[in-house]
């Protein structure tokens, strides 16, 4: 899959890292893989999810993608019965005031057609803060993802360089953290739930800077805000005063499960 510019400038706005290259993927050629049963085919659409637009759910989401599919006037299939909508199958949910550049949604089309048709047509019925960056045939099944990485900044009075080395030695030890669930909330230990989590602090802007590989699977989801809670709860570093303290999480790549291969 092509990256675009815009994902580029999206990633330096944001001071992280952009995703992995893709593999290349003509957004010119046709997708013409038509199932001759369900005479449908799928499309892999990319897409970032940045600035204001982190603090909708993914049940928004799902509502302000299907208004943009009926705006952009595109040959997309519906289901039938008394409320036909298009059939949209998502990756990993995005947690809630967490930013991304590496959002996935599979969605079906009744006819042949070019990346560039598609993120030509759709974009312009999206904000600047949610575009898509790519429109492919899918190579991997959505429950692929195994890993998600992740860059966090942290702003605190009270950071220093020996703050990193403390997260650092934190997140490598055994971290027993409530988790919410549907069944309630447990105690569990989430470092197994860490593949690498690095911390650096930055002296010319003040901040900690982590970047983490974390689980993403459907059975062993890790939210990142768990890595921020338990530093407030160990270290201190108390985020209630934003005009002092603050941070932001960005989603930046999905993994396959040996945490290394792009999810594509």
């Amino acid at each position: 899959m092509v990256q675009s510019l815009a994902l580029q400038i999206q990633a330096e706005k944001l001071r992280c890292t952009p995703p992995k290259v893709r593999t290349k993927a003509d957004p010119d050629a046709y997708m013409d893989a038509i199932n001759p049963q369900s005479g449908t085919l799928t499309v892999r659409l990319g897409f970032y999810k940045v600035g204001k637009m982190q603090f909708i759910s993914h049940l928004d989401l799902q509502r302000f993608m299907k208004r943009a599919f009926i705006r952009s006037k595109l040959p997309i299939w519906f289901s039938e019965g008394f409320n036909p909508h298009p059939k949209m199958v998502f990756s990993t949910p995005l947690s809630i005031g967490v930013q991304s550049l590496c959002e996935y949604a599979d969605i079906k089309m009744t006819a042949p057609l070019t990346g560039r048709q598609i993120m030509d047509a759709l974009n312009p019925c999206m904000p600047e803060e949610l575009q898509l960056f790519c429109a492919a045939a899918p190579v991997h099944k959505m429950t692929d993802v195994g890993y998600a990485s992740y860059e966090a900044f942290l702003h605190h009075p009270n950071a220093t360089a020996d703050t990193a080395r403390q997260m650092d030695a934190m997140y490598s030890a055994p971290l027993v953290m409530t988790k919410h669930t549907k069944s309630g909330d447990k105690d569990v230990d989430i470092s197994p739930l860490i593949k690498t989590a690095h911390t650096v602090f930055d002296e010319a802007t003040g901040e900690l800077h982590l970047r983490a590989i974390l689980s993403a699977d459907n059975a062993n989801f890790l939210n990142p805000e768990y890595l921020i809670r338990a530093a407030e709860r160990n270290l201190g570093l108390v985020f209630d005063d934003p005009a002092s303290a603050w941070y932001q999480i960005i989603r930046t790549d999905l993994l396959l499960c040996d945490g290394i291969t792009p999810f594509q």
